[in-house]
């Protein structure tokens, strides 16, 4: 899989945003400017057009440093700060994208990172509950704005859908409670 799976705890949804932002929760994020949290996250950040919604706020949750554990072994990961933009729907559902450069573990060789998340992440558990995608369904995987991506569908307890991808050195999350068609156009349309 090209998209490299973020390092990070196992997804409790009780806890964590969504499955693959699962090194930080709803209270780490703080209100920032759109500068001031493009500027922390060291990336460009995206919006939508009038079109399809407004954006609502703008948060940024700190970088940090913590162990995890990666394929049963405990390794330091380097959290880098995560932008989380909160758009209104234009028929006022909520679309929430949050957008950050890959955390790094500090003990896995550069040539090897992207296979070893991805073998963790996708791994068979026999506790699901310490799973990197916690116990729910695993993704789909699939191609996303010329990219390879991950797809949680969480319509069946949710009635959210959650869209993991990357573009150049930005890692992004889209989620909301809309249509699997209506999320691809979304994110057709994200600037």
């Amino acid at each position: 899989m090209a998209a490299q799976v973020p390092a990070g705890p196992p997804y409790r949804s009780e806890i964590h945003p969504n499955p693959i932002v699962t090194f930080v929760t709803d209270d780490d994020f703080s209100p920032a400017t759109y500068g001031d949290a493009r500027d922390a996250a060291g990336v460009d950040l995206m919006g939508l057009s009038s079109a399809e919604g407004v954006r609502d706020n703008v948060a940024v949750a700190g970088g940090f440093v913590d162990e995890i554990e990666i394929l049963g072994r405990s390794t330091d990961v380097l959290f880098h700060p995560v932008v989380r933009q909160t758009f209104r729907l234009v028929d006022d559902e909520i679309f929430v994208l949050y957008s950050f450069r890959d955390p790094r573990p500090t003990e896995i060789p550069s040539d090897e990172l992207a296979a070893v998340l991805d073998l963790h992440a996708f791994a068979p558990d026999e506790n699901p509950d310490e799973a990197r995608f916690g116990d729910g369904p695993r993704p789909e995987r699939l191609a996303i704005r010329g990219s390879e991506g991950l797809l949680f569908d969480e319509t069946g307890s949710s009635g959210r859908l959650t869209l993991f991808w990357q573009e150049g050195r930005a890692a992004h999350v889209a989620s909301g409670r809309v249509s699997r068609e209506r999320l691809f156009r979304i994110l057709r349309d994200l600037l």
